[in-house]
């Protein structure tokens, strides 16, 4: 097993050091250093340290080893039509920052003190993780059976795996969770699985039998094509939209730069992770060898909770993208970021007037999210529940780095991990447990006041979300 060099400790510290003073570049580490290696640079690339990424004590991110010295590397997939690029720009969005909190109702805004890192960030802090991102930004309108995506990244976790010796940890956003799934389908060149060489996955929103709530979307815009004298515009958008998703499909170029439906309605990625469609029945399951948490955003829409008694929610959005049953699906372990919005009940009357006085105090103290409001640059909706936003939602982040800080703490050498194929009639083995002599202690759980996630709108099958009192 290639083990974190105590001796280059101090080195990876000062190269971090002067990349947040200015004096180097920040891309996290110097490329002639073994933590972490370039040498899967073809597939993926180590997320750089962000200089405006802060601990929880708002000091500077610095590498650190694992209790053994053992790393484990950890690969973060995008989903349909974004990319994987971690810059100070922060447009992906595993770099916006960890700055929102479900709570059961409409959720809370950080106060500008309280917000620290992105959920990249966070996972660089964990000892001896080695993050990487897998960006097909320039195909990502396309399935993941694509050999750009499913094939490549597969080629990417197997490299990692063998310079590490060490089992890989997956996260994916979207359909980057689909991604992962045709990636660890596939055999490797040892003759084993690539699921083989990934001790857990953790997903955000993943479409795991596709989303109806596109479903829904298309089937409007068929049924509005019936109607007199609406159905000559509704036909002209819909002829743009599908010639500008066959422009993304074709060259990765989206007509109104901004990805998702605008440009890619119509392409062949929407059009696969529609339930039932050909393309996501053939995908591969989650390998049961793999410990997959499943994590989603459920928005509820509409009721009331008054004087002892509550409605049933009229309308469930799941995340605004993906349905809730289809986020959870195949999960060994679930958690949930519950909101919910025009609710009639003395919460959200309160709400209400958190938000009249939000607008003197602006972001000085925490705020009532709205399911849109109040509106933040690169930010489509304000709901920590909705699907661009769970990987800066405070529960769900910190229901991830548990189960992945846990996951790194032991080492998973590949000679003890993986299992030889075997004939289709004789299935697979699963990877035996690593021994207790190589488990490290697990790193320390986020301070209390972000959120612990039976406090946070977090529901999980052992512990339901917090519920609205009933006098509220």
């Amino acid at each position: 097993m290639k083990l974190f060099d105590a001796r280059k400790v101090s080195a990876l510290t000062a190269v971090a050091a002067l990349a947040l003073t200015g004096l180097l570049p920040a891309t996290g580490f110097a490329e002639e250093d073994e933590f972490p290696t370039r040498a899967c640079d073809e597939f993926l690339t180590p997320a750089p340290i962000l200089a405006s990424d802060l601990t929880d004590d708002s000091a500077p991110i610095l590498p650190t080893p694992s209790a053994d010295g053992h790393v484990t590397p950890i690969v973060v997939v995008h989903g349909w039509t974004s990319h994987g690029r971690h810059d100070e720009e922060r447009t992906s969005n595993f770099s916006t920052y960890v700055d929102r909190q479900a709570n059961g109702r409409s959720g809370e805004l950080f106060a500008k003190d309280e917000i620290k890192s992105s959920f990249i960030g966070k996972l660089q802090q964990i000892p001896g993780a080695a993050v990487y991102m897998f960006d097909y930004g320039q195909v990502s309108s396309r399935w993941v059976t694509d050999e750009q995506i499913g094939t490549k990244l597969a080629k990417g976790i197997e490299c990692l795996a063998q310079n590490y010796d060490n089992q890989a940890v997956v996260v994916g956003h979207s359909m980057g969770g689909l991604a992962l799934r045709e990636a660890l389908s596939q055999p490797s060149a040892d003759g084993t699985l690539v699921a083989d060489k990934v001790s857990r996955a953790v997903t955000f929103g993943t479409p795991n039998d596709g989303t109806a709530i596109m479903d829904y979307a298309f089937k409007a815009v068929d049924g509005a094509m019936l109607v007199p004298g609406v159905n000559v515009p509704v036909g002209i958008v819909k002829l743009v939209l599908s010639e500008c998703s066959k422009r993304a499909d074709a060259t990765g170029e989206f007509c109104f730069g901004v990805g998702g439906p605008v440009d890619a309605a119509y392409s062949e990625g929407a059009m696969a992770m529609l339930p039932g469609s050909p393309q996501i029945t053939r995908l591969a399951k989650w390998p049961e060898s793999v410990d997959y948490v499943a994590l989603a955003g459920h928005i509820n829409l509409g009721g009331f909770t008054l004087f002892g008694h509550s409605s049933k929610r009229l309308i469930d959005l799941g995340d605004m993208a993906v349905n809730y049953s289809s986020a959870i699906s195949g999960g060994k372990e679930i958690a949930t970021a519950e909101c919910e919005y025009g609710i009639v009940s003395k919460a959200s009357a309160d709400d209400f007037g958190l938000r009249i006085a939000s607008v003197f105090t602006g972001d000085a103290k925490r705020r009532p999210a709205g399911l849109l409001t109040p509106f933040e640059k690169g930010r489509q909706m304000a709901s920590p529940c909705y699907h661009n936003n769970l990987m800066s939602e405070i529960g769900l982040v910190n229901k991830a780095l548990s189960v992945i800080g846990e996951t790194a703490a032991t080492a998973r050498p590949l000679g003890e991990a993986t299992a030889v194929v075997a004939p289709a009639d004789e299935g697979t083995s699963t990877p035996p447990a690593a021994p207790e002599s190589e488990v490290a202690p697990a790193p320390e759980a986020a301070p209390e006041n972000e959120g612990a996630a039976t406090e946070s709108g977090i529901a999980t099958p052992d512990q339901p979300a917090p519920q609205v009192d009933p006098g509220n």
